[in-house]
């Protein structure tokens, strides 16, 4: 696999990894969650803060997240 691929294959897994840590702790629209609290667990699973920064911003863009100021996010969809 080319390292194009394998970085795209990266922040895939990366993003499905924080929409399913969300989902597991709780997050709704309503409900903004601290990524204090899925932060330990997306690096556990050997992402790096990078990777996962940059997942987010992903994510937010694809309007599945927002920024919920303080630290938190909240799950769109």
């Amino acid at each position: 696999m080319a390292p194009d691929e394998d970085r795209k294959l990266v922040y895939q897994r990366c993003k499905e990894a924080i929409l399913a840590e969300l989902r597991a702790v709780g997050a709704t629209p309503e409900i903004p969650i601290d990524l204090y609290r899925v932060g330990p667990s997306l690096i556990a699973a050997g992402f790096t803060q990078d990777e996962i920064v940059t997942c987010l911003d992903s994510l937010v863009s694809q309007k599945r997240i927002e920024y919920a100021g303080g630290n938190r996010v909240r799950l769109l969809a």
